[in-house]
């Protein structure tokens, strides 16, 4: 198993449950979190956004990120949110770019993947310049078949634990 698939057979469960809930493409969902956390091999506190300042969430941690300055890459020390699970990460990005207004068109365009992470650039999400065609590229990146991979690792997770209910 590859690191992508990995890394949806963990994440794509809630992405999907969040994306039904909100009206929201769980593949973009995926993508940016992939993008934030390297594939889920730097994941910081549950925040698959690199989410900060959140005034409704209780809760942050210190790490170490990379940010533009306008020229050069430099190393700083941010605060970032902290989440219990990765859904409520999840839950907390899409109330980010439903409610605040600098997100407006981001939201409006959550159906577009390529109009969604250029207005997201567009809005200041993040410091990098190629935000939004690093977010495309990993979108298109995904794997063709995910919600078959995110499918099937269900269905063993239901299997296996309807097997240890009857062996107990």
């Amino acid at each position: 198993m590859n690191i992508k698939e990995r890394f949806i057979i963990r994440y794509a469960p809630d992405a999907i449950k969040v994306g039904m809930a909100c009206d929201f493409r769980p593949d973009i969902l995926l993508a940016q979190a992939a993008l934030e956390t390297g594939w889920g091999q730097h994941v910081v506190a549950n925040n698959l956004f690199g989410i900060k300042d959140l005034p409704w969430n209780e809760g942050n941690v210190q790490a170490i990120t990379k940010e533009h300055d306008g020229s050069h890459l430099i190393e700083i020390v941010a605060r970032f949110e902290d989440f219990k699970t990765p859904l409520e990460s999840m839950i907390a990005y899409i109330a980010l770019i439903r409610t605040a207004p600098r997100y407006r068109k981001a939201w409006h365009n959550r159906h577009d993947p390529i109009c969604y992470f250029h207005a997201l650039q567009d809005a200041g999400y993040a410091t990098d310049p190629f935000y939004a065609n690093k977010c495309i590229a990993v979108w298109k990146s995904l794997p063709k078949n995910w919600l078959e991979i995110a499918a099937r690792a269900r269905i063993r997770g239901e299997m296996k634990r309807e097997g240890e209910r009857h062996e107990g």
